[in-house]
């Protein structure tokens, strides 16, 4: 039989590339779809579960197309916000690979503290287009929807991070992975 282990030498298989895609799709799909919710999304849980499972080069460009799809749907390239929305994904899928194999609440800690970060990548923006003068007022007025953004990080990967890990690594390893989750 053969082993279901992805190719380690820095050689992508069909196979990865097929469930990159797979992945993908799920993490833009899941997004498209609450977006009726201001800031209630599983985009938080969903990258820290990638991030727990996959190497940094599957991990990464999943994240970057992500935003590149996001963006394309939506019609937002705006040059000030697409940057910023790639670099608040790319520091929480940094944070996130860092964490893989800390604990459960140390995960949710920093799921809940990122829905706050990610606003203030979003502040820096608006302050480069109307003058930094603006960065305060624009944290304060928004403040209701980080903390959405964070109640629903924190929330969802408190319920689902380990049953969708358990997934994920049986989809991309064969086997659940023992953790110290």
């Amino acid at each position: 039989m053969r082993s279901n282990i992805p190719s380690r030498k820095g050689r992508r298989t069909v196979r990865d590339i097929t469930i990159a895609a797979m992945l993908l799709t799920v993490l833009f799909v899941q997004e498209e779809l609450l977006t009726f919710l201001p800031n209630i999304q599983l985009t938080v849980l969903v990258i820290a579960v990638y991030a727990a499972v996959l190497p940094p080069p599957m991990l990464f460009p999943i994240v970057i197309g992500h935003v590149i799809l996001d963006n394309l749907y939506m019609g937002s390239f705006n040059p000030l916000y697409t940057p910023a929305m790639l670099a608040a994904w790319l520091t929480w899928t940094a944070v996130a690979y860092a964490l893989r194999k800390s604990p459960l609440w140390l995960k949710v800690g920093a799921a809940g503290v990122f829905g706050f970060v990610h606003g203030w990548f979003y502040a820096l923006a608006i302050s480069f287009q109307f003058g930094f003068q603006i960065f305060w007022p624009y944290l304060v007025s928004g403040i209701w929807f980080d903390v959405m953004m964070a109640a629903s990080g924190l929330v969802s990967v408190v319920i689902l991070f380990r049953p969708l890990r358990s997934l994920l690594d049986m989809l991309y390893r064969g086997t659940p992975e023992k953790s110290a989750d």
